[in-house]
């Protein structure tokens, strides 16, 4: 299965300000291109219950909602509500209507960081940060940006990962495809 993340990131790593919003200096419409281009490429999309309250689902996309409300797998309206603990990324998979293929990692942290390792890791972690932005007191795109002070990059490099070439995607805008280092 294809499993590719997508985060957008302040030069000291954040995803989001201190009261755990999405600020607008995170925001870029040619970010939000490539953003949208891999969340309608994929089969199923993976977000935690505050990102899918937060967005709404205009395009109607499937959506796996990681949440700790509910104790393994629930079927709702709005999508497949899922607790890692107490069930299975496939069962939770099996709930939806196609063969799932690929998933997008949308975030938040603990979502992203579920799929650093495992036997669901990322095929490919695409990294776009916004060059001159910082958000002091924000939360991290991985728990140990917060929790240790360690850089995107390491933790990705740390989970062996390797980073791609640089690709600028608008002016202060970059991103990096980060893979799995072959062994």
């Amino acid at each position: 299965m294809r499993i590719e993340g997508y985060a957008v990131v302040s030069d000291d790593d954040r995803i989001a300000d201190s009261a755990g919003l999405m600020p607008d200096a995170l925001k870029n419409d040619a970010e939000w291109a490539f953003f949208q281009a891999g969340l309608d490429a994929a089969d199923v999309n993976v977000l935690g219950r505050k990102s899918h309250d937060l967005t709404p689902n205009h395009k109607n996309r499937r959506r796996l909602i990681m949440t700790r409300s509910v104790t393994g797998v629930e079927l709702r309206e709005d999508g497949v509500f899922w607790n890692s603990d107490g069930a299975t990324l496939a069962e939770a998979l099996s709930c939806f209507d196609c063969e799932v293929q690929s998933l997008a990692v949308a975030g938040g942290r603990d979502v992203f960081d579920y799929f650093l390792s495992g036997a669901a890791r990322y095929s490919t972690f695409f990294l776009s940060r916004m060059h001159g932005v910082t958000l002091p007191d924000g939360v991290g795109v991985f728990t140990r940006v917060n929790s240790a002070g360690e850089a995107a990059e390491d933790i990705l490099a740390a989970y062996g990962f390797e980073g791609g070439e640089q690709r600028v995607i608008d002016d202060g805008v970059s991103v990096v495809g980060w893979t799995p280092r072959a062994e």
